[in-house]
């Protein structure tokens, strides 16, 4: 994921299934966050949806909402 002043805070679900809890993604610069782990999840067969749902802003942030996704990295278990 991806920090900066005009990032949002988001709530994040595989499936409609919410993957821990939402996630300040403010930050006075741009910065990588780095590897969050997001926990296990079940995947289906045929087609998921990774949903990234609006929550709110942090006080100190540009109310922009923005929100930036790197990569995902997915493993078996």
């Amino acid at each position: 994921f991806t920090k900066a002043i005009d990032y949002g805070v988001m709530k994040l679900s595989l499936n409609g299934q919410p993957l821990g809890e939402p996630m300040d993604f403010f930050n006075r610069g741009v910065i990588g966050t780095g590897e969050i782990d997001l926990g296990e999840a079940q995947l289906a067969a045929g087609e998921n949806r990774l949903t990234v749902e609006v929550v709110g802003a942090n006080d100190n942030a540009v109310k922009a909402y923005m929100f930036g996704l790197d990569y995902v990295k997915l493993e078996p278990k």
